[in-house]
């Protein structure tokens, strides 16, 4: 099955181009996706998708499916499904 992914900003930067089809296994999590990105935009990307250490931590990008963050899915195990649209970004605070 193939996935739309797109990003932004910094994670735009590091793969090279704002939008990807990638071919996944039938069954692949959110998880899955973020090691195969880590894989293709090397390690100054890996560090930004990893997956935080510690469950009260934040993660460093934001990651959607089909417009919903992943945190009101079932995080980094959600499930993708044909045509998903992931959407991954690292978060602008300012002021």
């Amino acid at each position: 099955m193939v996935v739309k992914v797109r990003s932004i900003a910094q994670v735009r930067q590091l793969l090279g181009q704002p939008e990807l089809e990638i071919a996944v296994p039938e069954d692949a999590t959110v998880h899955d996706l973020m090691a195969h990105l880590a894989h293709l935009g090397g390690p100054q990307l890996a560090a930004i998708i990893a997956e935080p250490k510690e469950a009260s931590a934040h993660a460093p990008c934001r990651i959607m499916v089909n417009g919903r963050d992943i945190g009101v899915l079932e995080g980094r195990s959600t499930v993708l499904a044909d045509g998903d649209d992931v959407l991954v970004f690292v978060p602008i605070a300012g002021g």
